[in-house]
């Protein structure tokens, strides 16, 4: 009888503890549910708006072109990029690793955002509809991997790779909306030729274009899925072993500025999916090692200066 009784209050105690603790969290979150206007029963996920200017810099970025030719050396790539907007602030580190698996044929790449740390102000939060008031944290980023095909190299003509990349849903903080926690892919073909360069080679310039295909998983009821178009054109210069890049890219997105339902029937938002960088980058070659320094603005559906510096080790002497 005694042991009855104890299970009787045992259980009577866990029911009080998980009442008293769901009444706090939803008391916690008040302020999300007002700011929102929540319905009281769509999940806060469908509240999340999928596109790059309603997340965080890393979750939709902009790959950069492979400017039509395979690099030659495997490379291991590791820089620290600051993220500046009027209401992120976001410091992060990335590794990519470069293998080529036949030489001027085929190669492999591997890259992601081991670590993030974030800080939004309160109108920020408020935007990108984030479950956690004060706006700051830490996140681990998504990881890529590539492959890349030289399709054509000769010097008559300019050189064209094709590559195949794909996200994994390795991104953590949704609620904060930094990653989609999705997965998402992309290709494209990219061209390059150099057009003016001494008998040596020391000197040069190279123009380069960039094409193809992104998309990613979606929240929105009648679009599981967005589908973009991936452009870019850039300019590099070279002088013995030192370098200077600078690009525009991007990519046109299906919805555009078209208003969306994200969970709130009543204050529909443009999606804005149609970001595009102006990125610039200068450094130096030695002989196992690179050293470079490059900043990029966002022009259009991306709030972020980034400033980044970083090292590639080259990791089989040629």
């Amino acid at each position: 009888m005694m042991i009855d009784n104890f299970r009787l209050k045992y259980t009577f105690f866990n029911i009080i503890l998980v009442l008293t603790l769901s009444v706090q969290s939803q008391s916690n979150m008040d302020w999300w549910n007002e700011a929102h206007n929540w319905d009281g029963y769509t999940h806060w996920t469908d509240y999340i708006i999928y596109s790059a200017y309603y997340l965080g810099p890393n979750a939709l970025p902009v790959p950069e072109s492979q400017k039509g030719l395979l690099r030659q050396k495997t490379e291991l790539e590791s820089e620290y990029l600051y993220h500046y907007s009027r209401g992120d602030k976001t410091h992060c580190f990335q590794l990519s690793l470069y293998y080529p698996i036949i030489k001027n044929k085929i190669a492999l790449e591997f890259y992601g955002v081991p670590y993030e740390s974030y800080a939004m102000n309160y109108e920020t939060v408020l935007e990108r509809r984030s479950r956690f008031k004060d706006g700051q944290g830490t996140a681990i980023g998504d990881f890529y991997f590539a492959t890349i095909i030289q399709i054509l190299k000769n010097p008559a003509y300019p050189e064209v790779a094709f590559r195949m990349a794909c996200r994994t849903a390795s991104g953590s903080q949704l609620a904060n909306a930094r990653y989609t926690d999705a997965p998402g892919y992309f290709f494209d073909l990219s061209f390059g030729k150099d057009l003016l360069f001494d008998q040596t080679k020391k000197y040069k310039i190279r123009l380069s274009g960039m094409l193809g295909f992104y998309s990613w998983q979606m929240n929105l009821p009648n679009n599981r899925q967005n589908d973009a178009i991936l452009y870019g054109v850039g300019a590099d210069m070279g002088f013995c072993t030192w370098y200077i890049n600078t690009a525009l890219d991007g990519y046109w997105g299906y919805l555009g500025n078209e208003p969306v339902v994200a969970g709130n029937a009543e204050s529909p938002v443009p999606f804005r999916d149609r970001p595009m960088i102006l990125r610039f980058e200068c450094g130096k070659e030695y002989e196992r090692v690179k050293v470079f320094a490059g900043y990029q603005t966002g022009l259009y559906d991306f709030l972020y200066d980034t400033f980044r510096v970083g090292l590639s080790f080259y990791l089989i002497k040629d």
